[in-house]
């Protein structure tokens, strides 16, 4: 079995945000040679999935700016400082498309990157859904898109959703209705 214990000799923040922080660390590797990391750790996020009985989900399409056009992706948000991973999928579904839901369940937890950025993010199932009034953030440039799952796994495989926590969500969705478990 290999060594792969890394000893962290010094560490520091370099750049600190609301929503991430860019950290240097100084290892020693387990041949002795040292080596430097740059690390970016984003707060956890959440990313829902409200389906209905009849199969039909719910995704935005988003204005991203870093991308600079539309990407179709699922209800998603940060975890705010002591909020719980369910508190804040309630928060942004609300927020984002104004739902509510009465049932939930986590059905995946991801790492979203394993070699420079850090995140971990809660895929959850909204369920027994009710209608209100959305109230996206600043600078959110939101609208639903309702969908059947069939029509959400062609544009998975088509490459017009490319969002690998929404790919994700997808496929357990559909792997969950295909066992007869949604």
């Amino acid at each position: 079995m290999l060594n792969n214990k890394r000893e962290v000799t010094s560490q520091k923040t370099v750049y600190k945000t609301k929503l991430f922080e860019i950290k240097e660390q100084r290892v020693v590797l387990p041949s002795n040679k040292k080596h430097v990391y740059q690390i970016v750790e984003r707060l956890p996020t959440v990313n829902i999935f409200p389906v209905t009985g009849n199969y039909e989900l719910y995704l935005i399409s988003q204005y991203r700016y870093l991308f600079n056009k539309r990407i179709l992706e699922a209800v998603a948000g940060h975890i705010e400082k002591n909020e719980t991973s369910l508190a804040a999928a309630k928060r942004e579904l609300k927020e984002e498309i104004g739902m509510s839901a009465y049932q939930w369940e986590e059905i995946a937890r991801i790492q979203k990157s394993g070699s420079v950025i850090k995140e971990t993010s809660h895929i959850f199932l909204a369920r027994e859904l009710e209608e209100g009034e959305a109230d996206p953030s600043e600078g959110e440039d939101i609208f639903t898109v309702k969908l059947s799952l069939k029509e959400a796994v062609e544009k998975v495989t088509s490459g017009e959703i490319n969002d690998a926590a929404t790919m994700i969500g997808i496929f357990i969705l559909d792997k969950l209705r295909r066992e007869k478990k949604l």
